[in-house]
């Protein structure tokens, strides 16, 4: 049961979380990096092992004279001003975030997380079953751990505005909770990512939950660069992709809820169109 609540409630990083937003100490120079995954929960005691292990690892295959130094983000209110104010060089960040921000915060994908060997995610609606039979007659609150933007969220899940929903879509940092309260009957419904959906079927709840809808196949976190490339950003690319052919990163892989990385999704670059103002990106 503990493995399945850790699922429900994590994320493509969830051994790296933090709460609030950790200080980074690492410059542009020493290629200080973020990661940011609005909802999750933690503390930043849970983190620091994890993150210290990511910039040391790293920073030994760059040839870096120090580790590097990452902070982590729950938060969404504090996620802009740590970007804005310690310039970190890159980091891994939501899917809804990256849509959202790509464009402000300049971020170009180096590369793409691998969460159960998957080089893509599926988000699902789940409702009580018997409910409803069609999400545009679906009314109240939905709720998931990746719907604190959910302007952004909106259009992953469903290709429409948020605006143009029946329904309110919240960001929950208790999955769990809000699956029971669906299968009750008591919210409209729950979304969810693959990874929770797979641990779905093990819970008492499975039975009175149906799938209305499930999205396109998404893009998972991205590892993303703030600001123009250089020859640093190939060369963590390059570094972050050959870690699942270290035998001693198997350890430091299966914290961070990855099975390596792989090539940046090709589906990003069209995404950074973001979304909101009524529309979704194409």
């Amino acid at each position: 049961m503990k493995t399945l609540l850790a699922v429900l409630w994590g994320f493509v990083v969830a051994a790296a979380i933090l709460s609030p937003c950790g200080a980074l100490a690492g410059s542009r120079e020493d290629m200080g990096f973020v990661i940011i995954q609005p909802g999750q929960p933690g503390t930043p005691e849970e983190a620091k092992p994890v993150l210290a292990a990511l910039g040391a690892k790293l920073g030994a295959m760059l040839g870096l004279k120090a580790p590097m130094e990452g902070a982590y983000c729950n938060e969404l209110g504090q996620a802009a001003p740590l970007i804005r104010d310690r310039k970190p060089v890159w980091g891994i960040v939501s899917l809804p975030f990256y849509v959202r921000y790509a464009k402000q915060y300049g971020m170009t994908p180096l590369a793409s997380t691998r969460p159960g060997g998957k080089d893509k995610d599926v988000w699902r609606l789940m409702v009580k079953k018997g409910s409803v039979k069609d999400w545009r007659n679906l009314s109240g609150v939905v709720s998931g751990s990746m719907l604190h933007l959910p302007e952004a969220a909106a259009c992953l899940l469903l290709r429409t505005p948020a605006a143009k929903l029946p329904f309110k879509l919240a960001g929950t940092s208790r999955p769990l909770f809000a699956l029971r309260a669906a299968a009750q009957g008591k919210q409209a419904g729950v979304v969810l990512d693959a990874p929770q959906f797979a641990a779905v079927g093990a819970l008492p709840q499975a039975a009175s939950l149906a799938e209305l809808h499930q999205s396109d196949p998404l893009p998972t976190s991205p590892v993303v660069w703030f600001g123009e490339p250089d020859e640093r950003a190939s060369s963590l690319a390059a570094a972050l992709q050959s870690l699942g052919e270290e035998p001693e990163a198997a350890d430091l892989l299966m914290l961070l809820q990855t099975q390596g990385f792989g090539p940046p999704d090709a589906d990003l670059e069209r995404m950074a169109a973001g979304a909101g103002d009524g529309a979704c990106f194409h």
